[in-house]
């Protein structure tokens, strides 16, 4: 695989909210929503990111879009590392180079520099050029900040879950399509009908001129949420944020409406970031699936090689709960007990250690399971599985 194949690398993201207010004084309990996940998307591919509420699913998306700042972690977008321009502050940005690159890079030798691969090598061939020059290499990095932030706002968008709340009922359906052509200075106002007349077309809204000048509440749900992917791929971005597009919408047009998203993302050379709950979905729309728990992802691989042969045991209980269209079939509940527990400041050991049927001693004493590769290109995060804890 080509490394310019991979549109999106996450790599050890964090994102931690505080769980107390202090005004004097140090925050001690967080909410560990994303916690230390890695994961890549290759170009005209998608991952479904899979997992119950409060997983941390969509907080992945919002912080891939700029929407939350990340704590840690490093996310790169088609060669390019705009981790920093994810922060609002600047000091915060300059910090995550620092930490990031300068410290890294000035305990090694050029030998060990030029044997980096990857951004990293790109990054330290720099540092090298600039002849170590910690101050430099910070300000090169950070330099026209605000206009890469608005560049790479154009290349990652987001198609929201409730087309109902994220479709502005003032705006008609051109203003709304049209808004981030005007944002980004993208044509003149004749243009602007005519690229947002075809991406109507092209999501489905025909013909276009009836759908333009109406509101949203004049459009059943379907046709809302075919307005919000139209105003995510106006800008014709590289990578798409899906959060769970169809589950507002009736299950008659559920299909079409991802017939739609597929059909774009093949003539668009568009990458998806699926966020769902629904594992049939999940099979229909992705090449890959990460399922999450947690804040953490506990299995990983091709979308079918995982859905047929799930080895985590909250893979196995998520594809338990899946109903069967046979009325004469039944099923027993799901092999995990207890609920979930609180995701506040969890202790170090394996996150599904109080509900896994299969736990022993060891992942109670150690650290929360790496994903390990068990089978070509499927990782799973369990000692048991792995045969660790043998």
């Amino acid at each position: 695989m080509q490394t310019n194949d991979v549109v999106l690398r996450i790599e050890n993201l964090r994102k931690l909210f505080p769980a107390e207010r202090k005004i004097f004084g140090k925050v001690n309990l967080f909410v560990h929503a994303v916690d230390d996940i890695s994961f890549e998307i290759r170009r005209k591919e998608s991952l479904a990111l899979v997992g119950e509420s409060g997983c941390g699913k969509t907080t992945t998306g919002r912080v891939l879009v700029g929407l939350e700042e990340p704590t840690s972690g490093r996310i790169v977008v088609e060669q390019e590392d705009v981790t920093p321009l994810l922060y609002e502050d600047e000091s915060a940005a300059k910090r995550y180079v620092r930490e990031t690159y300068v410290k890294r890079f000035s305990s090694m030798s050029d030998e060990q520099l030029k044997s980096l691969t990857g951004i990293d090598a790109m990054y330290a061939q720099r540092f090298m050029d600039l002849g170590r020059n910690e101050a430099k290499f910070v300000d090169e990095l950070l330099q026209n900040r605000r206009e890469r932030v608005w560049q790479m706002r154009r290349r990652i968008q987001m198609i929201f879950q409730d087309p109902y709340e994220s479709l502005n009922p003032r705006m008609t359906i051109f203003d709304i399509v049209a808004e981030p052509l005007n944002i980004h200075g993208v044509g003149n106002l004749k243009e602007r009908e005519e690229m947002v007349a075809k991406m109507l077309a092209d999501v489905g809204l025909t013909p276009p001129e009836t759908f333009m000048f109406r509101f949203p509440h004049e459009l059943s749900g379907g046709q809302r949420q075919r307005v919000a992917i139209a105003r995510a791929l106006i800008l014709n971005p590289s990578f798409v944020v899906a959060d769970e597009p169809t589950s507002m919408l009736d299950v008659s047009i559920r299909t079409g409406v991802m017939k739609l998203m597929m059909r774009l993302a093949e003539e668009h050379d568009m990458s998806y970031l699926y966020i769902t709950h629904d594992l049939a979905v999940a099979r229909y729309m992705s090449n890959d699936i990460a399922v999450m728990y947690l804040g953490k992802i506990v299995e990983r691989g091709p979308t079918e090689e995982v859905l047929k042969n799930p080895l985590h045991p909250y893979t196995q209980a998520l594809l338990a709960a899946v109903p069967i269209p046979d009325p004469e079939m039944k099923r027993g509940e799901p092999n995990i007990k207890g609920s979930v527990p609180r995701p506040i400041n969890p202790p170090p050991r394996c996150r599904f250690f109080d509900r896994c049927p299969y736990a022993v001693k060891f992942c109670e004493v150690n650290d929360h399971p790496p994903l390990r590769e068990v089978a070509p290109k499927h990782f799973v995060a369990c000692y048991v599985v792995s045969g660790e804890a043998s």
